[in-house]
């Protein structure tokens, strides 16, 4: 045989030496009807049909060439010899088939496509069905998000039997589909998949999820139920809790949220739901029961903030709902929330007086009383309450609300911000206004007094020695001010009011008593109080003003609030909001230039600017009609460093104190700022504890230096806080580092969160932490230590083999005239040092006060 096939060739070559064509056609046919794969006829035969210009014959040449040399792994000329000259020409399906996968290695998915496409039609006409899916499964991988493509193969597997597979490209065909929007579609394609598997637990989930888009939780529910005994699984558990509330087996769902919060405690909205839902059905004890568990967890948790928020969204929708109301109280009773602990006994009041029950508005109202004895509707309750409860419990209350209206004499109380103004207020004369506007003065001052705000009320007696010029000679109480701020108008005397009536032989009138300050003013303390708290929490410069804007707009109930911090145009500005639901944001493009429109406008005589759209059309491009700004002040450099602004979209009557809010806020806004740029700047120069944040031991002094200049050129006391585990060496060595260095993270946590914006924070050792506290006198800073004294008390360690107790000690820094700033801070520091000394000999457990030089 091998030697007829070489006459052949012989033959075949010397035809084609003579260029006789057919010839040699015939003698390389004879030679593969010997050896069909003889690759010397093959090449030849494409060759000669390709010269006589028969491209039909050379293809079929050439398609068993391509065959062969992909059968040898030459893919390379393989795609070369398919690609030149079979391409034009018919194939059968499986030499396309095999030119696509060829492709699809080759990273060729739009060719590999087309080609597969190709041969899955052909495979069908020839009623090779496995071929065709094996082909429709490749163009599901090579085009995966085309929901047809998978429909294809799902349903040529179906016909075929193959079930795993028709079940998957279902369902991805739904998840497709669902997602483009043809929610329709998607279940009947989950549907499908769940009819062929059953079973099949991920094609239930969807299948359900789909169902509870659709409005069929019942369906959804009878879909996830035979799976619930075994699936545990936190995306079961919430998909499950879902569908059982929205068909109101509210018992079950509570059950089921119950195991999913176990898992994941980082949110309760759906407990939340779960009581909104008890509330509809009627079932109010129960929502009430189910809302005092969520506030234990979310209070062990320190979700103190996310709590109130829920709290305040059921209030308001369910207003009349009575367990729910009391447990809200109770809540905030416990949450010291005072402003909104009062609005929800007035909400309790008006719910008990509408259901009978007198007993309990009784006690409401005697709460309201204790609470704010010069609210105005006190005697409208009391009104209610006649003819049904005992005269004498009302003869209580109407006497400490009478003796409380008759403290003041003012024509128009100091308000709280944001509170509603009396519509039927007759008009109030310059004098009285005058009068009021002193007044208001006079309460800041003695509030900052109070708590040893020395420069703030510094400022609000310059401006009433401004407004008011001589005013101190015939106001006693004012007059005692300055003795008690130890500052004085340029043009006054600076001697006591009771020398001064001494010297004129006059017997000195009785002093005027101290208005108290109404309980409107302590919500507006508390809620600054509570924002400072929550912008010393905040680790960035957008957070600070993000969250600023948000508690402050939802304060005073306004329509916007818009911070901005920096110039406008500056790479530095940064910019926040708060805009009220159904209104849209303004963005940073039109906050930014609002500091250039309040510096345009005059300021009030308590700074406040206000604006209208009328003087200021800017507004309405904001959607406002008026607004209240104050600038924004650095006290470093009294540079304006920004403004904040609240508006309304109708026109709004801005009050006096709501300006004081706004710069109360505003102040501690511009020291959050720099306080975390500085913290930020700390971190980045290394100088910070890594575990507690704080910064570390070598930049206490340092720290100590700048302060006491500080303090000496602003003349404000300063003083030093430590706070130690006592014995700390010791548990040390018994606990370990490890033990001891968590401890001290969590304890570092705990009493940041309890000192001032201001105060700055130092891990001084392994066992102790020093708080530096500008602006503050000794009596202050003892007090402040017995207050940290507490909070570490409620820090638990890891370990139990030991009680652990906390000092604290105190001192304030000297300040002798003539000491060099060095000589003051080494004195400070040795003095502290034996306080630490003083409270180890005492055996711990103490606070330690030292007296200043």
């Amino acid at each position: 045989m091998a030697s007829e096939i070489g006459k052949h060739l012989d033959r075949a070559r010397r035809s084609l030496e003579k260029n006789k064509l057919r010839e040699a056609v015939t003698e390389y046919q004879a030679i593969l009807e010997e050896s069909p794969s003889h690759q010397e006829a093959l090449q030849a035969l494409a060759d000669i049909h390709t010269r006589l210009n028969e491209p039909a014959l050379a293809a079929q040449y050439y398609g068993l060439q391509f065959d062969r040399l992909l059968d040898a792994g030459d893919a390379a000329k393989a795609s070369a010899i398919f690609t030149r000259f079979l391409r034009p020409f018919p194939q059968p399906p499986d030499r396309l088939m095999r030119y696509a996968t060829l492709l699809q290695k080759q990273n060729r998915p739009i060719e590999a496509v087309e080609q597969f496409g190709t041969a899955a039609e052909l495979f069908l006409q020839q009623q090779r069905g496995i071929e065709a899916l094996a082909c429709y499964e490749s163009l599901a991988l090579l085009d995966p998000e085309n929901a047809s493509r998978h429909v294809v193969l799902a349903e040529l597997a179906e016909k075929l039997r193959h079930a795993d597979l028709a079940a998957r490209g279902y369902l991805r065909a739904g998840q497709l589909t669902q997602a483009a929007g043809a929610l329709d579609d998607a279940l009947e394609y989950f549907g499908r998949a769940h009819k062929l598997l059953p079973s099949d637990r991920t094609g239930a989930l969807l299948f359900a999820e789909a169902k509870l888009r659709k409005g069929d939780a019942a369906g959804a529910v009878a879909l996830l139920d035979p799976l619930a005994p075994s699936a545990k699984d936190v995306a079961f558990l919430a998909l499950f809790g879902d569908a059982l509330l929205r068909t109101n087996q509210l018992d079950r769902a509570r059950e089921v949220f119950q195991s999913y919060y176990q898992q994941r405690p980082n949110g309760f909205e759906k407990f939340f739901e779960l009581a909104g839902a008890y509330v509809r059905a009627g079932e109010d004890a129960k929502a009430g029961l189910l809302v005092s568990e969520i506030k234990d967890w979310m209070r062990s948790g320190r979700k103190e903030q996310e709590l109130a928020s829920q709290l305040d969204r059921l209030a308001s929708e369910f207003p009349a709902s009575l367990p729910l109301a009391e447990v809200i109280a109770r809540t905030y009773e416990e949450l010291n929330r005072e402003a909104k602990y009062f609005d929800s006994l007035v909400r309790l009041f008006d719910l008990y007086l509408n259901a009978g029950q007198m007993k309990a508005a009784c006690e409401a109202l005697d709460r309201l009383v204790d609470i704010d004895p010069y609210d105005h509707r006190n005697q409208e309750r009391i009104a209610k309450l006649e003819g049904n409860v005992d005269p004498a419990f009302l003869r209580n209350i109407l006497s400490r609300a009478a003796k409380a209206a008759t403290v003041s004499t003012r024509t128009e109380g100091f308000t709280g911000a944001g509170s509603e103004v009396a519509s039927t207020a007759g008009p109030v004369s310059e004098e009285a206004r005058a009068q009021q506007a002193l007044e208001d003065l006079i309460v800041q001052v003695e509030i900052f007094l109070q708590y040893s705000l020395q420069s703030k009320a510094a400022e609000r007696l310059e401006r009433i020695a401004e407004q008011f010029p001589g005013e101190e000679e015939n106001n006693e109480r004012l007059r005692a001010l300055y003795e008690r701020a130890n500052w004085w108008p340029k043009t006054a005397t600076k001697k006591s009011a009771s020398s001064s009536s001494r010297a004129s032989g006059a017997e000195a009138p009785a002093p005027q008593p101290a208005a108290p300050v109404p309980l409107e003013t302590h919500r507006d303390l508390a809620a600054i109080a509570e924002i400072n708290r929550l912008m010393y929490r905040q680790h960035t410069t957008r957070e600070v003003l993000a969250t600023t804007a948000a508690e402050v707009g939802k304060y005073l109930g306004v329509t916007r609030c818009l911070v901005t911090i920096g110039s406008a145009g500056e790479a530095s500005q940064s910019t926040a909001e708060y805009f009220a639901p159904g209104v849209t944001a303004a963005g940073s493009a039109r906050i930014a230039p609002i500091a250039n429109l309040v510096s345009q406008s005059s300021p009030d005589a308590l700074g406040g600017v206000e604006l209208s759209a009328k003087k200021a059309p800017a507004l309405r491009d904001l959607g406002l009609e008026s607004a209240l700004a104050v600038t924004l002040t650095d006290k470093e450099t009294q540079a304006a460093a920004g403004a904040l602004l609240v508006g309304a979209a109708k026109s709004r009557k801005w009050k006096p104190n709501e300006s004081f809010f706004l710069q109360a806020v505003g102040d501690q806004l511009v020291l959050s700022v720099s306080h975390t740029k500085l913290r930020s700047l700390v971190r980045s120069l290394a100088v910070a504890d890594e575990k507690t944040g704080l910064l570390n031991r070598s930049s206490y002094i340092d720290c100590l230096l700048v302060e006491s200049n500080r303090a000496r050129t602003q003349g404000t006391p300063l003083s030093l806080l430590v706070v130690q585990l006592d014995r700390g060496a010791e548990v040390l060595r018994e606990q370990g580092d490890a033990a001891v260095d968590r401890h001290m993270e969590q304890l570092a946590r705990a009493l940041s969160s309890a000192v001032r914006q201001t105060d700055i924070a130092v891990k001084y050792t392994g066992w102790s932490l020093v708080f530096v506290l500008p602006n503050t006198n000794l009596e202050n800073a003892r007090a402040l230590g017995e207050k940290l004294r507490q909070v570490a008390a409620t820090v638990t360690p890891s370990w139990a083999s030991i009680e652990v107790s906390v000092s604290a000690i105190v001192a304030e820094a000297s300040s002798r005239p003539g000491d060099e700033t060095e000589d003051r801070v080494t004195e400070w520091i040795n003095r502290a040092e034996a306080g630490i000394e003083e409270a180890r000999q005492r055996g711990g457990n103490v606070l330690v006060a030292l007296a200043t030089p």
